[in-house]
This record gives structure tokens, C-alpha cells and sequence, in this order.
């Protein structure tokens, strides 16, 4: 980009503003295939202000006999206890940020799974979508996988590829995901009902971590070039709380951008 001030476009921040459908694909087709699902854990809803686009499962759940327990940490014993209970078959664990203790994971007789955004081994860690967007990657997948005391190190179930298309933020690739992962768990919690589900042990000579993102990782580097900085502003998009720089001393947070007769535009609000 030549000059900043010549190429923003200062919107109003309603327009950066998006609401996620409510709705939890992930237990609604369990619900829809009958599973026995004997209890909920989600984290408490004092935890909103740390998750991007929180929605609770209150009244959302669509099956009230289903008990829905609120933790806000994997280590606190009741949680533990709450979940030994339960006597659970198998534990499905989706978008959960805490360590599980060897308590939780080894609890169920036919283990403890697990969905992760990456094509495993590559790309363990936070904030896979993410960060596969800021690399400029045109295609990532889904890993089914058993979890184990590592983070992301689990055996390998199931993996399906997920495309990356130019135009794709954050948003409509967890639009995607919110087919296709539950596609995929689906598919393989009836391997493992039949005991027909592989465990591929994971190749650590392609192993790959990426880290979890802070607010202040938002911040735009301006000695990246044009398609570095689009693919950082489209990885930051809503419902995550966009990228950001500072123009005359005030906050511009930036939710969208695009190229225009090869130009770079970015289109902002001063917050």
C-alpha cells in the first residue's frame, strides 16, 4: 500500500458486526442420530469475554433430558467427579482451549476424541483457521483423533481436506466447518461403535505447531506486503476482533479487505 489515509474507507462499526446462527451442530446431530448423549460440559458463560462469538447452550440444546453442566476449569475436581459419573462410553471434545486432565481423558471405555482444525500432524495448537489463513494456504482439513496426554499428539481417526478459497475469511471457513466437522465425527463415532475405527499413529517428523493468538497479535505490520496484509485482515475478520492499526493517534480497526484493479483496499472503523 502507497498511503494509508488514501486507501481506507472509514465504515460505520455496525457493519463489522456479525451474529453467529444459534446453534450447536456438533451435539444437534448426535441428538438427530439418537446417540445416547448423557450429559453436556460447556464452558460457563463468565468465560464470553475470552471466546470469539460465545453462544451459550441455554435453551439451545433442543434435548432438556440432556443434564448441561458449566465449568470454567478442566482441573477442578467436582468437574472431574461430574464427568466419572456420567460413566460415559466415549467423550467427544469440540473447540475446548483447557488441558483435560488423565482423569477426564482415560474415563470412557472407548476413549476420550477429539476434532481439530488441521490436517494433523501439521499444524498443531491454537488457532488453526487462523493461522492457516495468515500463510496463505489453499487448503487445511478436519482431524478426527484420540486424545491422549499431548496436545493434538493423539492416534488418528478420521481426516477430511477443507479447500481455501482467495476470497474466504475466518468467517466462511467456519461456515464450512460447521458442515463438514460434524460430518466428520459423525461418520467416525459409528467406526468406533463398530470397532471399525483405525488409530494412525502420527508422523512427529511432520509435526507443526502454531500458536495461540493474543489481542495485541491483531496489530497490522505495514512492512508485510499487500497479499500478506489480505490474508492477516481476512484471518482476523469477525467473529473474532479483526485486525487493527493506529492512523493519527486513534484505533482503526479493520474487518474487511479486498483488491481492486490490483490495488489493495481496506475498509475500517475508528474505534
Amino acid at each position: 500500500m502507497e498511503k494509508l489515509k488514501d486507501e481506507t474507507e472509514i465504515i460505520d462499526r455496525n457493519q463489522c458486526a456479525y451474529r453467529k446462527t444459534i446453534e450447536h451442530p456438533f451435539a444437534q446431530r448426535l441428538i438427530a442420530q439418537e446417540k445416547d448423549i448423557v450429559a453436556v460440559f460447556t464452558a460457563d458463560d463468565r468465560l464470553q469475554p475470552r471466546i470469539a462469538d460465545f453462544v451459550s447452550f441455554d435453551g439451545h440444546l433442543a434435548a432438556p433430558n440432556i443434564p448441561l453442566v458449566k465449568i470454567t476449569d478442566s482441573k477442578d475436581p467436582n468437574f472431574m467427579a461430574r464427568v466419572q459419573a456420567a460413566r460415559p462410553d466415549l467423550i467427544v471434545v469440540i473447540s475446548w482451549s483447557q488441558i483435560l486432565p488423565p482423569e477426564i481423558i482415560n474415563a470412557p471405555l472407548l476413549g476420550c476424541v477429539a476434532i481439530h482444525y488441521s490436517m494433523l500432524p501439521a499444524r498443531r495448537g491454537g488457532a488453526p483457521l487462523n493461522w492457516a489463513l495468515i500463510d496463505g494456504l489453499h487448503e487445511t482439513g478436519i482431524t478426527l483423533y484420540y486424545m491422549d496426554a499431548g496436545i493434538d499428539t493423539g492416534d488418528i481417526i478420521l481426516q477430511k481436506p477443507l479447500s481455501i478459497e482467495r476470497e474466504d475469511t475466518v468467517k466462511t471457513l467456519l461456515d464450512k466447518v460447521v458442515v463438514l466437522a460434524p460430518e466428520t465425527l459423525s461418520e467416525g463415532i459409528d467406526l468406533i461403535e463398530k470397532g471399525q475405527a483405525p488409530r494412525i499413529k502420527q508422523d512427529e517428523t511432520q509435526a507443526s505447531y502454531t500458536p495461540r493468538r493474543r489481542p495485541a497479535d491483531s496489530l497490522i505490520d505495514w512492512s508485510m506486503s499487500d497479499e500478506q496484509i489480505y490474508n492477516f485482515i481476512r484471518a482476523l475478520a469477525p467473529p473474532y476482533p479483526c485486525a487493527f492499526t493506529y492512523l493519527d493517534n486513534r484505533k482503526l480497526v479493520i474487518p474487511r479487505a479486498r483488491f481492486e484493479q490490483g490495488k489493495l483496499w481496506i475498509e475500517g472503523f475508528f474505534e
